[in-house]
């Protein structure tokens, strides 16, 4: 038998017959992995608290034959705040779908987790406009990923961006008004149907995208937008995030009709 001691945030669970769940944890030291929590539903279970929905735990696992059960789980923080908010928990539902679809299993990846945790507690404690932390986060989880788009200077130019500007959502460069029409007169050009999607952004949204891809991750919420601004910001960052990932979000669904309300 092999033992396992993990530092895990609960992104899914998944009832299993009458007493069982199997979670999904976003682990520090091996990614993503599936476990089994033996009597998790039973109010007498002491790991009951661990198998909840955003509870990050360090647990300790045990492999038989192919599986991972959970065998005993010390609390470290369960977001409860989030719980007592339906709009904040759709929110939350959707940020541990991202994290759950970008990590790997068997893969470390510490940076996603600790920008799940970090988000999770903007959500749990701060007064930070949920769009704001929505978008902050996807633009983020799109760096850490490996595909944040390139908003140095024009990507068709390589000149600096002066006053509005393009996101070129599909290629993941940023394009000058001079250059947006040439670059789909080209894109035109070379392959007939190709998909194209460009998303104008001003330059105070092009300076917060700018900051959230460079900075730390205790600081990637630190930054301020206008209402208007806000609604461009959380519009763009969540395109760019579906696009890539090329994947269907029912949660996401789910919280902008919820909001919408």
């Amino acid at each position: 038998m092999t033992e396992l001691t993990v530092h895990g945030l609960v992104v899914r669970e998944t009832d299993v017959g009458e007493y069982d769940k199997i979670l999904t944890l976003v682990t520090k030291e091996y990614g993503k992995i599936s476990v089994t929590v033996k009597g998790a539903k039973s109010i007498k279970s002491k790991n009951i608290g661990a198998c909840q929905p955003f509870a990050y735990c360090t647990y300790l696992l045990r492999k038989s034959k192919k599986y991972f059960y959970v065998v005993e789980s010390q609390n470290i923080e369960f977001f409860y705040k989030i719980r007592f908010d339906l709009d904040k928990m759709a929110l939350a539902t959707y940020i541990c779908d991202v994290a759950a679809e970008l990590s790997v299993e068997g893969m470390a990846d510490p940076d996603l987790l600790r920008l799940t945790l970090n988000t999770l507690y903007a959500l749990n404690t701060k007064d930070i406009p949920m769009s704001q932390i929505k978008a902050a986060f996807e633009l983020k989880a799109a760096e850490i990923a490996g595909f944040m788009p390139d908003l140095a200077e024009c990507g068709y130019c390589n000149c600096d961006v002066k006053g509005d500007c393009y996101l070129d959502i599909m290629n993941g460069r940023i394009l000058c008004k001079t250059c947006k029409p040439l670059a789909e007169n080209d894109e035109i050009m070379e392959e007939s149907g190709t998909a194209r999607l460009y998303m104008m952004i001003t330059p105070s949204v092009l300076a917060a995208m700018r900051y959230v891809v460079v900075s730390p991750l205790e600081k990637f919420l630190s930054f301020c937008l206008d209402e208007d601004e806000l609604y461009v910001f959380s519009r763009v960052c969540e395109t760019y995030l579906v696009n890539h990932i090329e994947h269907k979000f029912y949660t996401l669904d789910f919280y902008k009709d919820l909001i919408s309300y």
